[in-house]
């Protein structure tokens, strides 16, 4: 076994969890915003290299600070964030996500606890899971942030109507899949199970169920193209390394499979997706509007590859912390999201539909 290999297994195992427990991370609710901004995934060295090319919704590079983050992932960092010593901040707070990890009990990240996990309308002043309603199938399965966006303003013009004084948005980008690179992401799952797609296993056998239901529940095979289904018989017969790799594109480069410059030049542009779409929230919001992440991603520091939950290494854990002024131009005028104008509707009733969405696999 090699060095790389041991690091990996030190810094991702029983150890790195309990190390991970012991880095001095700052909750977001320990800084001052109006606005805030999570862009999953984002490195800090990225936001740095974007704010040196002179993009124009971040300042100098120099200006852009970071924290370290509660978790090492999607739903750590929601379980963390939101757990229960927070409820007076949240109740003031309205939560805009495209993370679909909102949904779920997560009970299989050995991180998490089960205090937290799913997140429901009574933990926020105002909660829209933008996710079930604007996901999109195009080239590549994800939201894109200008639904995202379109909702915070509407939401932030009206915060003294819907009794809120902060809005936090979870933006999906610059996470994979990339919008540049649609041709390296293949994969099936249930955007209620995000992260949970269990293949079959080669053989014909009944793949594992996830929450009572089989992966045939949720996906015909007759309904796929011979290429798709070439693609997904393949992915069912890698091993498990091999099966988390296949839309990863972290992993892929660590196994030879991508190079290092196109996987970074795709992820920077869909860091510049999300920011392009900001320019736009700084132009319609009145308020100190900061922009963070949940987690990074490992480029091998450590041997440590894309973001398993319970790492504490910083190039996961240590995310950007950039604070701008938004002045309130009135650019663009959205209306408030037909879910939360029913807000106090049972919105169970669209479950059949959410379910019968076959997403792209961005992360395992």
């Amino acid at each position: 076994m090699d060095f790389t290999t041991v690091s990996e297994r030190l810094a991702t195992g029983q150890l790195g969890r309990s190390v991970s427990r012991l880095v001095p991370a700052t909750p977001i609710w320990e800084r001052e915003w109006d606005v805030c901004c999570v862009l999953d995934g984002c490195r800090l060295d990225l936001m740095r290299e974007t704010a040196a090319a002179g993009h124009r919704t971040l300042p100098d590079p120099e200006a852009v600070g970071s924290l370290w983050s509660v978790g090492s992932q999607s739903a750590e960092w929601m379980d963390r964030t939101f757990a229960p010593r927070y409820r007076e901040e949240m109740a003031r707070t309205a939560y805009v996500t495209g993370n679909p990890f909102s949904s779920q009990s997560c009970e299989h990240i050995l991180v998490t606890s089960d205090e937290v996990l799913p997140l429901s309308a009574d933990d926020f002043g105002v909660f829209h899971e933008a996710w079930r309603d604007e996901w999109v199938d195009d080239d590549i399965s994800t939201i894109p942030p200008d639904s995202l966006t379109d909702a915070a303003i509407a939401i932030w013009r009206r915060r003294e109507e819907l009794g809120v004084d902060r809005v936090l948005i979870h933006y999906m980008q610059p996470h994979a899949p990339f919008r540049s690179r649609a041709e390296w992401f293949f994969g099936s799952a249930d955007i209620e199970h995000w992260g949970q797609f269990n293949p079959d296993d080669g053989d014909g056998d009944e793949a594992t169920a996830v929450d009572g239901e089989t992966e045939d529940d949720a996906l015909d095979l007759a309904d796929l193209t011979p290429e798709e289904r070439e693609a997904l018989e393949a992915f069912a017969d890698a091993d498990d390394d091999g099966a988390d790799s296949m839309n990863d594109p972290w992993l892929r480069v660590r196994d030879g499979n991508l190079s290092f410059d196109a996987v970074w030049a795709a992820y920077r542009d869909n860091l510049e997706w999300a920011l392009d779409d900001l320019t736009r929230l700084l132009a319609n919001c009145d308020g100190r509007v900061a922009l963070t992440s949940d987690h990074g991603n490992g480029l091998g520091e450590f041997g440590v590859w894309s973001h398993p939950p319970g790492t504490p290494v910083p190039a996961v854990r240590r995310v950007p912390w950039v604070v701008r002024e938004g002045t309130d131009r009135g650019t663009c005028e959205p209306g408030l999201p037909d879910a939360i104008r029913r807000r106090d509707a049972d919105r169970d009733g669209d479950g059949d539909d959410i379910e019968s969405r076959l997403e792209a696999l961005g992360y395992r």
